[in-house]
């Protein structure tokens, strides 16, 4: 089908053209006709957004929420007669990928305590786990596996071991590129999957005076009666799988796109990534390697670790996976976190405990300030290039872009009109987005 799949309003008869860009989960691209249609309007356009959604969407979801936040954009310029950059002709993408069907694995998974009710959304989204999982593992590993784990609650300690050495060696065999830190052995994930066994329990307090300081509950494995859940495994390796696949749709499917956009035409390029999709979006920045920088990129709730930005990763002398987005992107990027997105401030450095990164020795089982997510605490080691500030209140406050800043980290968690500025994981269609992304895209 040609032409945009939907037209947006726009003040004096013209419109905001929206076009969707399916992608399979290597960024194959499978709609090349909507992209060789985005490349031949580009002349006439003065800017391009681009959208990539991140957990738990099906096409549906994906283009609801890129409804929401182009209506409401749209709204709050009217709201507060906001200025338009001269010439404004925007053009939408959004990027559908394949980023399953259910929600993150801790924000309604299966009650590790009880049997999943064989006719509920626990036991189907345990099976799309295990499908996931197993299907991403080495062809030779999967019968072991599948005999080790499918439809079991419980596993032993050497099943357990077993099962973390295969998942392990297919789905982290190499260092995690963002932060670079080495995959944790079979016996430091094992003390992981207890701390997921009892809910996460071992995650410590979010407050930064309590940053490594491990929970009593991740001391031993004796869980679920001696054994270990086999569902939290599955739930750390969906992450993972997840993650990569970000990656690669980002590099090997949106990347060739932006690199067009920045070489062949004039465009203020505007990435807005979310979950996921934040590593989607600056997956593909980087790999492009434009010589012409984009205009902005807004980071919401990012899945991805807290010094993929750094110069320098704690202390290692490595520089993080997308350090070098810093210097792609003519304004600061700007990037969410809030202390009421539980998925990120409680789970992810969880499940993506690396082996060593940092001072050997030294971080607890789940440590926030190595292994946390940006969108749950915010950038490390950006401290000179960058600011912390309270999400901006619509058509009162504003960012300041200038001041040779690289990086603005939007704290979501504060109070706007009595409730937080972003209230969860999945809460970044709002007024504060919104209103960040006007600062983003607005004149200068």
């Amino acid at each position: 089908m040609s032409g945009p799949f939907q037209q947006f309003p726009l003040e004096g008869g013209s419109t905001a053209d929206l076009y969707l860009l399916r992608y399979d989960r290597d960024g194959g691209l499978r709609s090349p006709v909507a992209e060789q249609e985005i490349k031949g309007r580009l002349a006439g356009v003065s800017d391009v957004f681009l959208f990539s959604h991140g957990w738990n969407n099906v096409f549906a979801q994906a283009l609801d929420r890129y409804r929401s936040f182009v209506n409401g954009f749209i709204e709050q310029r009217r709201q507060f007669a906001l200025p338009l950059p001269p010439d404004y002709k925007p053009l939408l993408i959004g990027v559908i990928w394949p980023s399953t069907s259910f929600v993150m694995p801790w924000e309604a998974g299966p009650d590790i305590a009880a049997e999943p009710d064989p006719d509920g959304a626990e036991a189907r989204q345990v099976e799309e786990m295990f499908g996931l999982v197993s299907g991403a593992l080495k062809a030779e590993s999967d019968p072991e596996f599948v005999e080790l784990t499918d439809g079991r609650t419980t596993i032993d300690v050497d099943d357990a071991r077993r099962a973390a050495e295969i998942v392990l060696g297919s789905l982290r065999a190499g260092r995690d590129p963002d932060d670079g830190s080495p995959p944790p052995t079979a016996e430091e994930f094992l003390d992981v999957w207890a701390a997921l066994d009892g809910g996460g329990a071992a995650a410590p307090p979010a407050a930064p005076e309590d940053f490594g300081v491990a929970h009593p509950a991740a001391s031993g494995l004796q869980v679920a009666g001696g054994g270990f859940d086999p569902r939290s495994l599955l739930r750390a390796a969906t992450v993972w799988t997840m993650k990569a696949r970000a990656g690669d749709v980002g590099a090997k499917g949106v990347g060739p796109l932006v690199a067009h956009i920045l070489r062949e035409s004039g465009v203020r390029l505007h990435l807005v990534g979310h979950s996921f999709g934040a590593k989607v979006v600056l997956s593909a920045l980087v790999a492009a390697a434009p010589t012409r920088p984009a205009r902005s990129m807004l980071l919401l709730q990012a899945a991805v670790n807290r010094w993929c930005l750094a110069a320098d990763v704690a202390g290692t002398g490595r520089s993080g996976g997308y350090h070098a987005a810093l210097d792609l992107v003519d304004r600061p990027l700007v990037t969410t976190f809030s202390a009421f997105d539980d998925p990120l401030t409680k789970f992810f450095h969880l499940a993506m405990r690396g082996s060593q990164l940092g001072e050997p020795g030294v971080a607890a089982i789940g440590d926030p300030e190595l292994y946390g997510a940006l969108g749950g605490f915010g950038p490390a080691g950006v401290d000179a290039i960058s600011t912390r500030r309270s999400a901006a209140v619509p058509g009162q406050d504003h960012y300041d872009l200038g001041g040779g800043l690289r990086v603005i980290a939007v704290d979501g968690g504060v109070q706007i009109d009595g409730k937080p500025a972003i209230s969860g994981h999945g809460d970044v269609s709002n007024p504060a987005t919104w209103w960040a992304m006007h600062a983003l895209a607005g004149p200068d």
